[in-house]
């Protein structure tokens, strides 16, 4: 092995051992439909759960749309970018069950897009009531984006289930609900 390649080798094993993330959480969206029955106001009730201190960030975005039958459909949609969107995925991923945890990181490829996007999806219903579950019918819909803070020769994937795990090793004692 050169020189050089050790010496970032090291310097790898270095940011792994301090905590330094090679990977920030840069943007998150959240969204969910709003079907004809139900309450705008309650939708974003349960929207407010998914983050920290159970406030919205900003102003939800409402896109009306009309459904095969002529339903009223809406669309609501909150954005956050910076730190806000590192610790809405910190208070997200220490709030999930640990087997919901296990299954992102166990198929992270298929949670992946193609530019190395995060898709979850939680159940609308539940987040109603304040938890946070993974479920993919009718759901809260979450995409974060993620950007690199230093040059790596890892896959996204690889990144992205390092800096998870980073989440999961410094949350000790998960707390399932």
């Amino acid at each position: 092995m050169s020189q050089l390649s050790q010496y970032f080798n090291e310097a790898s094993t270095e940011v792994r051992k301090t905590g330094f993330r090679s990977l920030e959480a840069f943007s998150a969206k959240i969204s969910a439909i709003v079907h004809a029955t139900e309450d705008v106001d309650r939708v974003l009730q349960a929207l407010s759960r998914v983050f920290p201190e159970g406030a919205l960030p900003s102003k939800a975005e409402t896109r009306r749309f009309h459904g095969h039958y002529g339903n009223e459909i809406r669309m609501v949609e909150l954005s956050v970018r910076g730190a806000p969107a590192l610790s809405f995925l910190v208070h997200l991923w220490k709030s999930l069950p640990s087997f919901d945890r296990a299954s992102i990181l166990g198929a992270l490829s298929n949670h992946l897009d193609q530019s190395g996007g995060l898709h979850l999806r939680l159940d609308k219903g539940e987040a109603f009531r304040g938890i946070l579950r993974m479920k993919d019918q009718d759901p809260v819909k979450i995409q974060l984006s993620f950007r690199r803070r230093i040059k790596s020769n890892l896959e996204p994937e690889e990144e992205i289930k390092q800096f998870l795990d980073s989440l999961e090793n410094g949350l000790g004692a998960p707390t399932d609900q």
